[in-house]
């Protein structure tokens, strides 16, 4: 997984996306685990495959990251464990450019639990949707992604939900690239 950090690409190119957001313990990928994954596959315009799964990240999760993404203990017991979700996870990734808004968070989360995994990390394009955004509308207070959402009229049904947050990252990638196509985009 590499970061993109020239977006010319998307002038003569319409790749396969894949938007993806994580839910986790906490804030460090060597300490915390993830305790969601929600993705989109977008290809040709429309939405041609999703996942969400709830996992069971085998540590307690601290009430301080329950508070936030609303996943509590009670909500893993049996549900798979990470080793289990990662196959599906890059069957749906592959050939695709993988999407995050904050990229280097999930993306290292993601390393890190492939590499607990003893699997292979994929060597695959990853755009983060801050870059986008700071390239199609500059000089905004915050680009967070609830903050994106609210100026580019998103609905959001549920912050900080991998499932919502990834659908939310998807029009926020859509309106970027219809914004940079047009070429009033700073790079």
């Amino acid at each position: 997984m590499k970061m993109i950090y020239k977006l010319d690409f998307l002038k003569s190119e319409t790749p396969d996306f894949t938007v993806f957001d994580l839910e986790t313990t906490g804030l460090s990928n060597r300490r915390d685990r993830i305790v969601e994954i929600g993705a989109v596959r977008y290809s040709g315009g429309i939405i041609t495959d999703s996942m969400n799964e709830v996992i069971n990240p085998g540590i307690p999760i601290p009430p301080s990251a329950s508070s936030i993404h609303g996943i509590y203990d009670r909500d893993v017991i049996g549900k798979p464990f990470i080793e289990e979700v990662l196959p599906r996870f890059l069957n749906l990734i592959a050939g695709s450019v993988l999407v995050a808004h904050n990229a280097s968070f999930d993306v290292g989360f993601m390393r890190k639990a492939l590499g607990r995994a003893e699997m292979d990390v994929p060597e695959i394009p990853v755009l983060d949707t801050i870059a986008l955004a700071k390239a199609a509308w500059p000089g905004r207070r915050s680009y967070s992604l609830q903050n994106l959402a609210v100026f580019l009229a998103i609905n959001v049904r549920k912050a900080h939900s991998a499932e919502d947050d990834s659908r939310v990252c998807l029009e926020l990638l859509k309106k970027g690239l219809e914004v940079y196509r047009k070429g009033s985009v700073n790079e």
